[in-house]
């Protein structure tokens, strides 16, 4: 399995027989990929080769792949508050039996049914630095939360100096992550892993 970054929160996951592309935007350069998951509404660009875009909450599966993507939210919302809160969707996918969540635009710590309906999670992808709707106490209380074993930043121009905010003193820059299986991923600490942007 290849996971390659493509610039903001566009990732393209290549398995044996399936490519997932996530979010993919003019930005992100022409992709290929079987199925098309997007938090990004109308930005969406097109994937050559897409089977299926799935683009709103529920579950569901599409070539062996389950998929469960839930509604959260690009900032804090109250009960109180009248203010507009955009929603975004987060979504979990397993793949060659490691399990994957991509937190697209969130902007709030996660609430006990959110993190209940996240589960246990191999490789978490989250929005942290400068310019997403994460600051890095929430980045870390997320991360906290969820306890990945692999976490990869999205959506910053410098994603390393924003995992030093979080806390993580060892990271990892890579082309492109390569995993085989869940033999490969940490047991005893999380990895942290800043990928280039891919061409």
């Amino acid at each position: 399995m290849e996971i390659t970054w493509h610039k903001d929160s566009c990732f393209r996951i290549k398995g044996k027989k399936t490519a997932i592309v996530i979010n993919p935007t003019k930005e992100s350069g022409k992709l290929q990929g079987d199925l098309v998951l997007s938090s990004v509404g109308e930005n969406l660009s097109e994937v050559d080769g897409m089977h299926k875009l799935f683009d709103w909450p529920g579950e569901y599966e599409s070539k062996s792949i389950p998929v469960n993507a839930f509604v959260a939210w690009t900032k804090s919302k109250s009960i109180e508050s009248k203010e507009k809160v955009d929603e975004t969707i987060i979504f979990c996918f397993q793949m060659s039996g490691i399990k994957f969540c991509h937190l697209g635009e969130l902007g709030h710590t996660l609430t006990s049914d959110m993190i209940n309906e996240i589960g246990d999670v191999d490789v978490l992808m989250i929005k942290v630095g400068e310019g997403t709707n994460l600051d890095t106490k929430k980045a870390m209380e997320i991360i906290e939360a969820i306890q990945p074993r692999v976490i990869i930043p999205m959506g910053t121009d410098n994603p390393a100096e924003a995992l030093k905010e979080v806390g993580s003193d060892k990271l990892e820059k890579l082309e492109k992550l390569e995993l085989k299986s869940t033999s490969e991923l940490p047991t005893d600490q999380m990895r942290y892993v800043v990928l280039d942007h891919a061409a």
